[in-house]
């Protein structure tokens, strides 16, 4: 991510007073609206709404005084760019369409602006879908519905179902151009490259509006209320009918803009596009395709970088494994020898105590003898298991000390396990 710009109220003071807030905005990365906040913020004063139309008229305009301030907080301006907050990948294919936008925009312009001619052989990719949209049939509230399986999620007003075929056809061709095919998925549609996937909707916005009812539903509303009445003197069950009025409370109206919407997280990119005062979604066709793409590189790096902490995170788990390993093979070594130790010192003691004179003495044929005896064959045995040639054995049977040590580990021992507890 590129540093952010850091500017004191002098240096930002002297920017806002030699050129349009919005020349300096876009060369900050950021909106004007947003430049005149941090000029606020900062207590700088910027030139008022119009300052530079006169001065383009030759009027003579008054520049406002800028006052010090001692305040550290008010002199350290950080300004972070929309572009700041998005990955290098994201940022590059975004930095990369602005150098042929203007040319692109214009031609798109052209071939999309002005009255909607119905298109004669729309892409494959929306052919299905632009069938469903003509055929219908509307609903109740006028609305034109292409969803299911190998459609694009399309809703849209019946009279603006060949706008809405237009632009996917001029969508679907120029994700084509990028290399990205369009994939309708029943309610929605989407692209995908390498396996980072972006879907998308592409509604026209409704709102809520309270119904008018007509004469015909008042006077079956009137039916129904007779009906029910009845029904209340009458025993027996109602029919379902009765429980519901005969009009809605409210009626869906579509407003005629449309709104491409990219589904899931965002990673700092735009993931939406909708007509407003002044733009349409045609017009922002290329903002679109640069913005999926961007998207696309930006799940990508995202991707990457999850495939990559996950696999530091196997790496270090798999060490702390062997380091684990280790321990228990030093506490089964430690065990070992301290058995070792322990029938030394037996065999030591029993010789000691064969050594003593009232055991010497000792009556053969007598019980005491009998224990003199297993005593001596006591000592012989653990003798047998000292020898070092025993011990070599077992310690090979027991893999203590292997002559490949297959739970080394060349970076020495990991970090240990946080606790959050």
């Amino acid at each position: 991510m590129p540093a952010p710009i850091v500017l004191t109220r002098r240096e930002l003071y002297d920017l806002v007073w030699s050129k349009p807030m919005r020349d300096l905005a876009a060369e900050l990365g950021i909106s004007d609206v947003g430049l005149a906040k941090v000029c606020d913020r900062h207590r700088v004063p910027k030139p008022e709404r119009g300052h530079w139309n006169k001065i383009q008229a030759g009027q003579k305009t008054k520049k406002a005084v800028f006052v010090e301030s001692d305040d550290a907080w008010l002199n350290r301006i950080e300004i972070k760019g929309a572009l700041s907050q998005i990955p290098e990948a994201a940022r590059k294919v975004i930095e990369d369409a602005k150098t042929t936008r203007k040319a692109q925009v214009r031609k798109i312009e052209a071939r999309l602006s002005g009255p909607v001619n119905p298109v004669a052989e729309p892409h494959k990719s929306i052919l299905r879908t632009a069938k469903v949209l003509r055929k219908g049939p509307a609903d109740r509230n006028n609305g034109v519905h292409a969803l299911g399986e190998g459609l694009c999620g399309v809703v849209a007003a019946a009279n603006n179902v060949e706008r809405a075929i237009a632009f996917l056809d001029a969508l679907a061709r120029a994700l084509e151009a990028r290399g990205l095919p369009l994939t309708p998925k029943g309610q929605t549609m989407g692209v995908s490259r390498n396996g980072d996937e972006a879907i998308f909707t592409l509604k026209e916005r409704t709102r809520q509006q309270k119904h008018v009812p007509t004469e015909e539903e008042l006077a079956a509303e009137s039916r129904r209320q007779q009906k029910l009445e009845k029904s209340w003197r009458s025993p027996g069950s109602w029919p379902d009918s009765l429980y519901t009025r005969a009009y809605p409370d409210f009626d869906t109206v579509y407003t005629g803009e449309f709104a491409l919407q990219v589904e899931g997280y965002s990673d700092g990119v735009r993931r939406k596009w909708a007509d407003g005062k002044t733009q349409t979604v045609e017009s922002l066709l290329d903002d679109i395709v640069t913005g999926i793409e961007a998207l696309l590189a930006a799940r990508k790096a995202a991707r990457e970088d999850r495939e990559e902490r996950q696999r530091v995170w196997e790496e270090l788990s798999r060490r702390r494994d062997l380091a684990r390993q280790r321990k228990e093979r030093e506490d089964k070594r430690l065990s070992y020898v301290r058995s070792v130790m322990d029938m030394s010192d037996e065999a030591d003691r029993l010789r000691r105590w064969l050594d003593r004179p009232e055991v010497k003495r000792g009556a053969a044929g007598t019980d005491y003898a009998s224990l003199v005896a297993w005593v001596k064959q006591r000592i012989s045995n653990l003798d047998d298991t000292l020898d070092p040639s025993h011990i070599d054995g077992d310690l090979r049977a027991k893999k203590l000390f292997p002559e490949v040590d297959d739970l080394g580990d060349p970076l020495g021992e990991p970090p240990s396990e946080p606790r959050y507890w």
